[in-house]
């Protein structure tokens, strides 16, 4: 008893404590606190080509990066004067018909600015010509790095890919997602996070075609506007939408070849009359990889050791569906209605052969083999249904968002098992899966532009996630009939409620940007175990979840002001359905994989400075703090000799990174961004009872680049490298990847033709060892990843093009 009421007074205590900090920061940033910052003059003169000259041309002067609108004015011959605030940011944009639009961004010191801008006149029918302006690759926005996935995709059959070639992204074949952290990061379609198993999510990525994701955004420390789960940072993969180009749409077509093939073809549409703007594509995919496994593993109670080779093949077929409208009902409000729906029928077939020998003398002990055959059959239903309304001209708005999704993935499993030696009778086996998931999300989000350059956000969100497992086994041994099989037969239910609430203020003084905030969050999982035996879990907490972001001028480097920014956050990792359900999945007679449903949730704080220069990521450095960290081990039953893997929390982990990008700025022919990561962890707790004491270091190394060789050709290549990379307790060896790729502009720049070879040299071929407790593995992975291909897109049917926004930067255009 004393035990609980110190426990609720320690939840209390911690509560009271951000509630009186958040207060305390409130108070301080009051509009009356601080004197106005000292302005200075900014100077805008507009230059034509000779023999051009007007008179109507308009100026528009934002200040960033919350794009706020400071002033619009009319050009009239002379230079027009901004009073404009020092030590600030702004972006110029100039409009007039006739004319192509003119930007550009300017820094503010202590004197006064004078720049010009150059206005052009359309030239060409713009039926037949689709403008599209430059944007970078790479952009950092506060505590977001935004990367732009067009080349990406030019380059990839699916948004899996796009994925692994996203510079700073590390993806593991077993479908996480590693950013600042070896904890995986949460990774959100649309902004919703999935709630999928990793290879369930990487299955769904990779029946994404590549064409349909806009932009991935990178979250390494996202604020208490996000989802405190969110330990490893969030990965959000934003699939395109519709967009204001009048009427327009593409075809694309694509075949990559490795071992095996890749084709897709798809379509895309859309139109935007009025006050509706609406879109649909649909895009089929037929494709098959497949993956080969060998392992080693020491069975130390006997001095034993147990070979395996598995290989699997994936064919598979795909259908995507999206369709989309959006109605403004005026220039302030707007609703959209999104609907995608993703259909997979696959197969795996795998060939799984074992040998058990004494492990010195090499005298074999046993020798078998399983064949093992699916069928799956999968879809994703996605509805979202949000409203915009724009309070005033400043950026204060009040959006809206409800949201359904709809997964299940229903699969047969037949396995036979062979016994050579000693001989002995083969054992059959059949069953399916059904696997159903339905996610509801309500969230209601405001932001206030206040005066005193105050930022204002709040808002409340709440998740329902219900789950249903069915597992029905079936065996048969030496042909004693068909018989129930208990270990891996299994009902489970599963349902997360999580309600959310959150405040967060953004204040600008003396060229010191402050943005605490504090999110609150209740945790209600209840799990039930009907078959074979009836079990029950529950977790029910509430935490708070306080988050301080600060940013300041630091000083200039060869003439470039370096920014750099301060973050301190707290988050949650919760234990989701897979690794909670305890039934067990055969993966071979000597392996399965297996639940825990006394997993606990784990607490990581992040601290993390790091320097850009021009919203371009310099430098970091970070520690991240996790207690009752919990990661996925391998577990070995002594008698049986039958290993499982399964989650369990092991007590806590340091974690230290440091990490330098450089780069030449895009707009030239030469392109080119490089990076490198270098992480430390410690771990220490208990592993099978015994004291755990563990440490690692390792390196992540990327890089893209980007030559303009014509007007008409472009050349790209991308990659990374990983050296001794940390995979939960798994050490993987020397591994690496290198993309390349020329984009070719053809039939008038209506088309375009996309060369690319995939994993040039076949080297993202993990090895890994584990050495932990009485588990020593050490194995290979292979996959069909070197594969060339060649895309073709053509676009049709532009139509009088309108201004839309990207990134957040006016007058932007982008293309579907």
């Amino acid at each position: 008893m004393k035990r609980v009421k110190q426990f609720i007074k320690n939840k209390v205590s911690q509560v009271l404590k951000t509630i009186l900090i958040t207060a305390l920061l409130v108070v301080f940033l009051y509009p009356g606190t601080f004197a106005q910052s000292k302005t200075t003059s900014l100077n805008v003169f507009i230059q034509f080509a000779k023999p051009d000259s007007i008179t109507n041309a308009t100026l528009q002067l934002y200040l960033l990066p919350d794009t706020i609108l400071v002033a619009s004015r009319i050009y009239n011959k002379k230079a027009i004067s901004f009073s404009v605030t020092q030590f600030s940011k702004y972006f110029i944009k100039v409009s007039a018909i006739g004319f192509e639009t003119g930007t550009k961004t300017i820094n503010i010191s202590d004197k006064p600015v004078a720049t010009s801008l150059q206005l052009k006149r359309f030239t060409g029918n713009l039926q037949n010509v689709v403008i599209v302006s430059r944007k970078p690759l790479i952009k950092q926005e506060d505590d977001k790095t935004i990367v732009d996935a067009t080349v990406l995709a030019n380059s990839s059959s699916s948004a899996y890919e796009v994925l692994e070639k996203t510079p700073g992204a590390i993806v593991d074949q077993d479908g996480n997602v590693y950013l600042s952290s070896i904890s995986p990061a949460t990774v959100y379609i649309n902004g919703r996070e999935m709630k999928l198993s990793s290879e369930d999510l990487a299955s769904l990525l990779k029946s994404l075609p590549a064409n349909s994701v806009s932009k991935i955004e990178l979250l390494r420390n996202p604020s208490a506007k996000y989802d405190a789960a969110s330990s490893g940072g969030i990965v959000n993969i934003v699939l395109k939408k519709g967009v204001k180009l009048g009427s327009s749409g593409s075809v694309n077509l694509g075949y990559f070849q490795g071992i095996y093939s890749t084709k897709n073809i798809g379509i895309n549409l859309n139109k935007s009359t009025g006050k509706i703007n609406s879109y649909f594509t649909y895009q089929f995919t037929n494709k098959k990889n497949f993956g080969e496994i060998t392992t080693r593993r020491e069975i130390k109670t006997d001095s034993s050791l147990l070979v395996q080779n598995a290989y699997t093949t994936y064919p598979s077929v795909t259908n995507y569906i999206g369709t989309g409208i959006v109605y403004a009902f005026t220039k302030k409000f707007n609703i959209a209605y999104d609907i995608r729906l993703n259909y997979t029928n696959g197969k795996s077939n795998t060939l799984n052969n074992t040998n058990i020998s004494k492990e010195f003398t090499n005298i074999l002990l046993s020798k078998s083999q399983t064949d093992i055959a699916y069928k799956n059959r999968s879809s994703f239903i996605t509805n979202s249904l949000s409203s915009k309304y724009k309070i005033d001209s400043a950026g204060s708005e009040w959006t809206m968002e409800f949201d359904y999704n709809h997964y299940r993935n229903k699969n047969t499993q037949f396995y036979t098992s062979r016994f050579y030696s000693p001989a002995r009778p083969s054992i059959l086996g059949d069953g399916e899966n059904d696997n159903t998931k339905n996610i509801y999300t309500a969230q209601s989000d405001l932001t206030l532009k206040l005066p005193k350059k105050i930022t204002l956000e709040a808002g409340v969100k709440a998740v329902i996630s219900n789950s249903n497992n069915r597992a029905a086994y079936f065996y048969d041994t030496a042909n004693n009939g068909r018989k129930i099989d208990p270990f891996q037969t299994n009902t489970f239910k599963y349902k997360e409620t999580i309600g959310a609430a959150y405040l967060q203020l953004a204040k600008t003084f003396y060229g010191f940007t402050l943005k605490p905030g504090v999110r609150f969050e209740t945790t209600n999982i209840n799990g039930r175990q009907l078959v074979p035996k009836d079990t029950a879990l529950s977790i029910k907490r509430t935490d708070a979840f306080p988050y301080v972001f600060l940013r300041h001028k630091l000083f200039k480097l060869m003439g470039m002001q370096l920014v750099g920014n301060a973050i301190y956050r707290r988050s949650i990792k919760r234990p989701y359905y897979e690794i909670l359900n305890p039934y067990p999945k055969y993966v071979d007679q000597y392996l399965f994989d297996v639940g825990n449903p006394k997993l606990q949730p784990q607490f990581t704080t992040n601290y993390e400075f790091n320097i850009m220069f021009d919203d371009f990521p310099v430098f970091a450095f970070g520690a991240n703090e996790t207690k009752d960290i919990f990661s996925n081990v391998t577990y070995q039953d002594d008698i049986t000799k039958i290993a499982y893997r399964t989650f369990d929390n092991l007590g806590k982990n340091k974690e230290f990174y440091f990490r330098v990008v450089g780069g030449i700025p895009p707009g030239g022919k030469y392109f080119f961004y490089v990076g490198a990561q270098l992480s430390k962890t410690h771990y220490t707790g208990l592993y099978q009872n015994q004291p755990l004491d563990f440490k690692n270091s390792s390196w992540h190394y990327f890089m893209y680049q980007e030559l303009k060789v014509s007007k008409t050709l472009t050349l790209d290549m991308e990659g990374f490298f990983l050296s001794n990379f940390l995979q939960n307790f798994y050490v993987l060896d020397n591994i690496g990847a290198l993309y390349i790729s020329a984009n070719k502009s053809i039939l008038k720049k209506k088309a375009n033709l996309i060369f690319s070879i995939n994993d040039v040299f076949n080297s993202n071929r993990p090895t890994l060892n584990l050495n932990q407790g009485n588990v020593s593995v050490k194995g290979t992975r292979a996959s069909d990843s070197r594969r060339a291909g060649i895309t073709f897109r053509y676009n049709f049917g532009l139509s009088k093009p309108k201004e839309t926004q990207e990134f957040g930067v006016p007058g932007e255009s982008k293309v579907n």
